[in-house]
């Protein structure tokens, strides 16, 4: 019986050995879980500082999966986008059905529009503004057919989404860097 055990154990470690592909592959989405904590709590310390007029809101957790959408294939990443949506409806609109169908179809539309679009750093930029504009209007409108919100759209583009927009560019300009060495450092490339 003991020799039994010590045999499986050896096959289950072998294998757990053979899964490097698996442990840094996964990584990156594991790590998207901090900008995602952190969204809120930015967001909440911006607009304490600011005027109360502007409402700026931080889309750190988005700009990290967009900058993964660039690195990654879309296939990889579909039933992770539709659970992170999941969890960003509950935890930051208390409902279900916004942001779980906006993230996944928008990060399939850049993924088919990164195969027609030669990539440079004001591409990734153009893209990037692209992608939070689509995201925060997208929501809007879902958050106006189900009733949420009752502002005029004029008032969301100007006091919401322009200043956000320029504070996540800004952001996205000054992470993107690090966050793609991030990603390579946690290539699987490397361990081959």
């Amino acid at each position: 019986m003991l020799i039994l055990i010590k045999f499986l154990m050896s096959l289950l470690l072998e294998r757990v050995n053979n899964m490097k592909f698996f442990k840094f592959s996964v990584t990156p989405y594991w790590l998207s879980i901090i900008p995602f904590l952190w969204d809120g709590h930015i967001s909440m310390l911006l607009n304490y500082y600011f005027s109360p007029e502007l409402f700026l809101s931080s889309h750190l957790f988005i700009i990290y999966l967009f900058i993964l959408t660039l690195s990654r294939p879309y296939n990889c990443s579909l039933l992770y986008l539709v659970c992170l949506g999941f969890l960003y409806d509950t935890y930051y609109f208390k409902t279900l059905g916004i942001v779980i169908i906006t993230l996944p179809l928008l990060s399939y539309l850049f993924s088919q529009l990164l195969r027609f679009v030669k990539r440079n750093a004001y591409v990734d930029c153009l893209l990037a503004f692209l992608f939070l504009f689509l995201f925060d209007t997208l929501n809007f409108g879902f958050a106006l057919y189900y009733g949420f919100t009752n502002e005029y759209i004029s008032d969301f583009i100007i006091y919401q989404l322009s200043p956000s927009l320029v504070f996540n560019l800004l952001i996205f300009i000054l992470i993107k860097p690090f966050v793609e060495k991030l990603f390579l450092y946690l290539s699987v490339d490397r361990f081959k």
